[in-house]
C-alpha cells in the first residue's frame, strides 16, 4: 500500500496535464517581457528594463477567448492592480512592523478581489509576488519611488500595447462566459471573505518570519507561502509544497550552474525572456517542473543588477532556505483554509 501511495504521489507530481490552449500565451508573454528589457539594455538603463519587465507577467491573466473589449478590459484591470500593489509596497517599506501589517491587509484585499472576479490561475500569485518584492526593498526617497512606479507603468503600457496589437492582428473570436463573472451567492461571498482574511494573516506571518529570522530577501518567504496555499484541497496543498521545494532545489542548482557560465547582463536578459516562455508553457501543465525555471527567472529579475557582485553559493542557499520556510507556513495556512472540520468551525 505504501509503495502504491508513493507511486501515485510521484505520478501526480511529474504528470504533465493536457491543455488545449495554443502557444499564443507563452509567445505573448515572452514578447511583452523582451520589449522593456531590450529598451533598458539599449538605453544603458538595466533598472528600467528589469522593473518594467515585471509588468509583462500579467499576460498570464489575459484570456485568449472572448470579445475584444472584455479581453482588453481584463488586462487594464490587471495593470491597475499591478501598479497599485507595487506602489503600496514601495510606500510602506519604511518600517518592518508597519510593512508586515500593511502587506497582510493588502494580500487579503488582493485575494478577495481575485476571487470575486474569478481571475484564472495563477490567481493572486503574481500580485502578491510584486507587492512583497516592493515592500521588502529598503525605503527610498519619494523621487526614487516615483521613478520606479513610472518604470512599472511603462511596462504595463508596453504590455497592453503588444496585447492590443495581437488582438487586432489575430482577431480570434470564440464564445466565452464573461471572464469577470462576479459571484452573487451569499455563501460564496462569505467564503471569499473568510479565505481572504486567512490568506492575509498567513502571508503577513510569512513576511514577518523572514524579517524576524533576518533572512536575505524576505519576500521569497511570502512568495513560497502563497504558491503553496493556492492549492484547491488539503491534498493539493501537500503536493504543491513538495513540488515547490523540490522544484526550487533543482532550480537553484540550475541557476548556480548558469551563473558559472554567464558573465554579462545581455546573457542574463536573454535567459529571462527564454525562461518566461518556458514558464508560461509549463505552469498550467506541471507546477513542479515549472519551478525549475521559475526559480532562476525570478532570481534574475529581482537581482539582475547585483548578481555579479554577490557570493553565488550563499545567495542560492538563502533562496532555498527562504522557500522552505515559506512552504512550511503555507502548508499550515492551506490546511486551515481547506480542512473540512476547520472550515465548518469558521
Amino acid at each position: 500500500m505504501i509503495k502504491k501511495d508513493i507511486k501515485k504521489i510521484l505520478s501526480e507530481i511529474l504528470k504533465l496535464k493536457e491543455i488545449k490552449n495554443t502557444k499564443d500565451l507563452p509567445l505573448l508573454a515572452s514578447l511583452a517581457m523582451a520589449v522593456p528589457i531590450l529598451i533598458g539594455l539599449l538605453s544603458n538603463n538595466l533598472k528600467l528594463g528589469i522593473t518594467a519587465s515585471l509588468a509583462a507577467i500579467m499576460v498570464v491573466y489575459f484570456p485568449l477567448e472572448g470579445s475584444f473589449s472584455e479581453r482588453i478590459l481584463m488586462l487594464i484591470g490587471c495593470s491597475f492592480g499591478f501598479i497599485s500593489v507595487y506602489t503600496i509596497g514601495l510606500i510602506f517599506s519604511f518600517n518592518r512592523i508597519i510593512s508586515v501589517i500593511v502587506f497582510g491587509i493588502t494580500a487579503g484585499i488582493i485575494h478577495w478581489a481575485v476571487s470575486h472576479f474569478k481571475l484564472k490561475p495563477p490567481k493572486d500569485f503574481f500580485f502578491i509576488m510584486l507587492c512583497s518584492t516592493a515592500i521588502s526593498i529598503p525605503h527610498q526617497a519619494i523621487p526614487k519611488i516615483a521613478e520606479n512606479i513610472g518604470y512599472l507603468t511603462f511596462g504595463t503600457l508596453s504590455t497592453c500595447l503588444i496585447v492590443f496589437l495581437y488582438c487586432l492582428i489575430i482577431g480570434k473570436k470564440s464564445s466565452l462566459n464573461k471572464t469577470m463573472n462576479v459571484p452573487h451567492i451569499p455563501l460564496e461571498i462569505k467564503k471569499n471573505v473568510i479565505e481572504s482574511v486567512i490568506f492575509g494573516v498567513f502571508l503577513s506571518i510569512a513576511l514577518g518570519a523572514g524579517y524576524y529570522l533576518n533572512l536575505v530577501n524576505p519576500y521569497w518567504v511570502a512568495v513560497a507561502c502563497i504558491a503553496v496555499m493556492q492549492g484547491n484541497s488539503a491534498r493539493h496543498i501537500f503536493l504543491r509544497s513538495i513540488q515547490r521545494v523540490t522544484g526550487t532545489l533543482i532550480g537553484v542548482i540550475f541557476c548556480w550552474g548558469i551563473l558559472l557560465l554567464v558573465n554579462n547582463p545581455w546573457e542574463i536578459c536573454i535567459l529571462i525572456i527564454i525562461f518566461q516562455f518556458i514558464v508560461e508553457y509549463l505552469v498550467p501543465r506541471n507546477y513542479g517542473i515549472a519551478m525549475i525555471f521559475i526559480t532562476p527567472m525570478t532570481i534574475f529579475l529581482s537581482e539582475a543588477s547585483t548578481l555579479f557582485s554577490k557570493n553565488h553559493i550563499l545567495f542560492i542557499q538563502g533562496r532555498f532556505f527562504n522557500t522552505l520556510v515559506g512552504s512550511l507556513i503555507g502548508i499550515v495556512g492551506g490546511y486551515i483554509v481547506y480542512h473540512k472540520k476547520i472550515r465548518k468551525i469558521i
